[in-house]
């Protein structure tokens, strides 16, 4: 592994914009898809099936005839066994959602399998989107894993080979981190 991946995987630092101490490479989670108001308040799960029209949940959102399932996406970290995961939204048909909500609960999602969707939380903010995808469902309460379809996507390429450090750089910035504080140690 790169000598400075490897610091900024390993070593403490403090975040001047947000103020967490790590120790670790962050994770970084998008709380609503793109498109969704950010006046909508994030209701419980249950929320999902007591309420009519538009619901945002920790794991769902319904917008009018849009249906998103909250799943994560993985970049491979160069050429080692390290990720940087992203808690992503991908859009997918009625179907598919209502079929993912019935097995919630349960923790059977996975007999869905792999399901076609749409990546609808730009990676890195201001990209394009909707961009193809499926969701590889998972046992248990894990989220599904969105893997990018779109051959003309850079992120598939990212998914395929990895962030260097300054793709990692790059991604932490223009979610608004503070660069000097994230390569200085703390």
């Amino acid at each position: 592994m790169d000598r400075d991946l490897a610091r900024l995987m390993t070593s403490r630092r403090k975040c001047r914009c947000c103020g967490a101490t790590f120790a670790q490479l962050l994770s970084l989670e998008y709380d609503r898809p793109d498109m969704c108001p950010p006046d909508l308040p994030k209701l419980d799960n249950s929320a999902l099936f007591l309420e009519t029209g538009d619901v945002l949940t920790e794991d769902f959102c319904r917008l009018e005839d849009y249906r998103f399932i909250r799943s994560v996406m993985s970049l491979p970290l160069g050429h080692t066994e390290h990720e940087f995961v992203l808690g992503i939204w991908c859009a997918v048909s009625p179907d598919h959602f209502d079929t993912y909500a019935d097995l919630f609960d349960e923790q059977e999602t996975d007999e869905l399998g792999v399901v076609p969707g749409w990546l609808s939380s730009a990676v890195p903010p201001g990209s394009e989107i909707p961009v193809a995808a499926n969701l590889h469902m998972l046992p248990g309460d894990q989220r599904p894993e969105l893997e990018v379809t779109d051959k003309s996507s850079p992120l598939r390429d990212l998914q395929k080979h990895g962030l260097t450090l300054v793709d990692i750089l790059e991604l932490l910035h223009a979610f608004g981190h503070d660069l000097p504080s994230l390569v200085h140690d703390a």
